[in-house]
């Protein structure tokens, strides 16, 4: 047998020490709760992209799509998570990705090279839509529900390349945890040390 034949990870026994795990989605997926779940049980740091490209620019997302434009924004995005994953190589971490960054090319490819699994949380367009209409949350591309349905189905084909597909829709977040850490062969505590 050769090192090139797959075999299928146990629970505790990953294919190979992940460095991190980055959740992908459009808005309402539940990155951020189902990221910090899994960070925690796992024993790793979370980390939001949004909440690092806040800090470095100083303005709320909403902010900088209102007075900078998206463009500057996707630049911005994507500079932050070419430094995040160049900076925490060795640092188990989950990364919780924007609902438009994995739909950049250049971003899917930073954690390709990077060995960094991208875990796509899926739910029908009227479901994520029923989730984004929480109040006190603001999203800088909600608009009325046929817009939101037309836009998730542009992006719902770049969410496909992710490495895996998770449904969502009517589930507990710790049953969305225990599936990732199943699916990647993760038990609590594993990985590259904190």
């Amino acid at each position: 047998m050769t090192d090139e034949t797959p075999s299928s990870p146990g629970p505790h026994t990953p294919r190979q020490a992940l460095a991190a795990i980055s959740l992908v989605g459009f808005m309402g997926a539940g990155k951020t709760t189902v990221g910090r779940a899994l960070a925690a049980k796992l024993g790793w740091e979370f980390v939001d992209l949004d909440d690092l490209i806040q800090a470095r620019d100083g303005r709320a997302v909403p902010e900088i799509f209102q007075k900078s434009g998206e463009k500057a924004f996707r630049d911005l995005e994507r500079q932050v998570l070419q430094e995040l994953v160049s900076s925490s190589r060795g640092s188990a971490s989950v990364l919780s990705l924007g609902g438009g960054a994995f739909i950049d090319n250049t971003n899917q490819q930073v954690l390709r090279e990077n060995e960094i699994p991208a875990v796509f949380l899926d739910a029908s367009a009227e479901e994520l839509f029923r989730r984004c209409q929480q109040p006190g949350v603001e999203r800088p591309l909600l608009n009325d529900r046929d817009g939101f349905s037309a836009l998730y189905e542009r992006r719902r084909p770049a969410y496909m390349n992710a490495a895996i597909c998770i449904q969502t829709a009517g589930r507990e977040i710790a049953s969305i945890v225990d599936e990732i850490m199943t699916r990647l062969g993760l038990g609590p505590y594993s990985g590259a040390s904190k």
